[in-house]
């Protein structure tokens, strides 16, 4: 079962749909989350949301106890809350993202891009970014598999040791070329 928690995002419904395709989906209310629902699942999924991980510390501390006991993916806000709760700094970025279709360079040796052409193009939804300077302060287990050529913004990293996995973009947008087959490298990733 995919645990999915919902941050109150338009995406979270379609996000749902995608997911739907691998496991029976379960979404939750971030406010609602029991412990049984994250010991059931196989999958944790942090949703998109408005605003920024200051405003979920609910989010935080369901992170911090299941982080290395389950496999989780944060998407955007998700990908954002992983990071700073691992010592990144969030920040502002100079041009807002919203609905934008770029490319992205990637690691095709990580799990995450595994047997996918060399050009990708995804969907970014987001005014704020993980800063590219406040890497160093991450764990070592933690590796940036994909980036943004122009503008030098974290767009995707995996921490294969604790099974933690993070997207900046949307797979599940019709802007975002093969949304399924990342999510299922990352599903097969989880259950190795």
């Amino acid at each position: 079962m995919i645990l999915l928690i919902d941050h109150q995002d338009s995406f979270t419904r379609n996000l749902e749909h995608l997911l739907a395709g691998f496991d029976r989906v379960l979404v939750r209310d971030r406010l609602e989350i029991e412990e049984q629902d994250c010991e059931a699942a196989d999958l944790i999924v942090l949703s998109p949301g408005p605003g920024n991980p200051d405003q979920y510390p609910e989010t935080q501390d369901i992170y911090r106890a299941w982080r290395g006991k389950k496999p989780i993916l944060g998407i955007c806000l998700g990908f954002q809350l992983i990071l700073q709760v691992e010592g990144a700094s969030i920040t502002r970025q100079s041009q807002v993202l919203h609905g934008v279709e770029t490319e992205i360079e990637f690691d095709p040796s990580s799990q995450t891009y595994s047997g996918l052409p060399p050009s990708l193009r995804v969907a970014r939804y987001h005014s704020l970014r993980v800063d590219p300077a406040s890497l160093s302060n991450l764990p070592d287990t933690i590796r940036i598999t994909g980036c943004d050529p122009i503008r030098n913004a974290p767009l995707s990293f995996e921490d294969g040791k604790r099974k933690l996995f993070g997207l900046q973009y949307h797979p599940e947008s019709f802007l975002t070329t093969f949304g399924h087959p990342l999510i299922e490298n990352i599903r097969h990733a989880c259950m190795e």
